[in-house]
């Protein structure tokens, strides 16, 4: 993990230091035209801005993933927390061309979840379904129930996961996607997990992929405290 972590923060550090440096020579350069100065330096300012968020998103994740996770749970229905997933995220689907099929429970799916944390969850998913379909296509939500599990499935239609990568992907920092941080899925996986749920998929290179969130319909069991 902290291996990982210093990896991911060696680029934008870099970045930050090399266009301060830059920044530094241009305010200095006495002949120059005060505009062109200007002009230059605001390029840089919005370099670092970029890096600054970059590097704050990182340092979220990393302790969403390392930190202490308190759920906060209420018995809610499923189909409400995906349908609101839709609306949020229809604008994002409609410009990459993505269209969203849910096909809801017929009668309501009640948990008991902590609906922020598990919105985030879906939300990494789907945002990485939305990746994997580069050129469009149909995003399949589907909630249904399973022998006291309450069940999402995720479906893309994209391009799936190389074979060499299934055992990867919930790995912290791993990513095939340039800038990707790797910690989505590990944090989804980690929220799952602290449901007491089970987070698995299954893909078809050049055919999509499928998460299912499993979560239980009754409350977990708080831990037992060790006898002393």
């Amino acid at each position: 993990m902290a291996g990982g972590l210093a990896h991911e923060l060696r680029n934008p550090l870099s970045t930050m230091m090399v266009n301060l440096k830059l920044l530094a020579e241009d305010l200095q350069d006495a002949e120059a035209p005060p505009e062109a100065v200007r002009r230059r330096a605001l390029l840089k300012v919005d370099v670092l801005r970029r890096e600054a968020e970059r590097l704050q998103q990182l340092f979220d994740d990393f302790l969403n993933l390392a930190g202490p996770c308190k759920l906060r749970q209420t018995e809610i229905d499923l189909n409400a927390i995906v349908t609101r997933l839709v609306d949020f995220f229809g604008p994002v689907a409609r410009n990459h061309r993505i269209d969203i099929e849910f096909t809801p429970r017929t009668t309501a799916l009640s948990c008991p979840v902590d609906e922020q944390l598990l919105s985030q969850a879906l939300l990494n998913i789907v945002i990485n379904a939305q990746q994997a379909m580069p050129e469009g296509g149909t995003l399949r939500i589907v909630t249904y129930a399973e022998a006291g599990w309450a069940v999402i499935e995720i479906s893309d239609c994209g391009r799936g996961i190389a074979s060499n990568d299934r055992e990867r992907i919930f790995r912290p920092f791993f990513s095939t996607k340039p800038g990707g941080s790797g910690l989505g899925l590990p944090i989804t996986q980690r929220i799952v997990n602290e449901h007491g749920g089970r987070l698995t998929f299954r893909s078809e290179p050049g055919r999509g992929t499928t998460f299912t969130v499993h979560l239980p319909t009754l409350p977990r069991p708080p831990a037992e405290n060790p006898a002393t």
